[in-house]
């Protein structure tokens, strides 16, 4: 199988939907922050964009990816910024189906209410303009495109499915 990769801004259902995913394929399931937080050492990624930056963890997450894709046959959720290096974009362009779950920002607003770990959300206004340039970042670097508004995990799923279309699914 080849991996399948979820992008998507913050709050759009990546890891939720990634998990699912890779129960139904029987894939690997590699969630690129949970890697960050391993290869770093840091306890949370608050941790280390309040100590050591976003530089320090984009550096951090492109071995995570570099490591997923490498292992082979996983889904791999993406933190919402992956899109912003080339490097990741290419690592994962020639290792894997890109999909790009878009929320729209009242949607992620609603999901995100009363969080406090995505440091990149803190303040509405700066994550509206984080949301806006991202955007098409997403559309250009996917191979599918799904809305996640108004669907529930399990449709989303199947939506990926009929789009890959992998022969190893139950």
């Amino acid at each position: 199988m080849r991996n399948i990769a979820l992008i998507g801004f913050m709050g759009a259902g990546k890891s939720t939907v990634a998990e699912l995913l890779a129960k139904k394929l029987g894939a690997t399931l590699v969630e690129t922050d949970m890697e960050v937080l391993r290869l770093s050492g840091f306890p949370s990624v608050n941790s280390i964009f309040d100590t050591e930056g976003e530089e320090y963890f984009r550096a951090v997450e492109q071995e995570a990816i570099r490591e997923a894709v490498r292992r082979g046959d996983c889904v791999i959720s993406c933190g919402g910024g992956v899109i912003n290096s080339a490097d990741n974009i290419k690592l994962l362009k020639g290792n894997a189906y890109i999909v790009f779950l878009h929320a729209s920002f009242d949607a992620i607003k609603k999901r995100l209410k009363g969080t406090d770990t995505r440091p990149l959300f803190r303040q509405e206004e700066k994550a509206t303009l984080l949301y806006a340039y991202r955007l098409p970042l997403y559309e250009k670097s996917a191979d599918a495109v799904i809305n996640t508004d108004d669907k529930k995990p399990e449709e989303i799923v199947r939506l990926i499915l009929e789009k890959f279309r992998p022969t190893n699914v139950n």
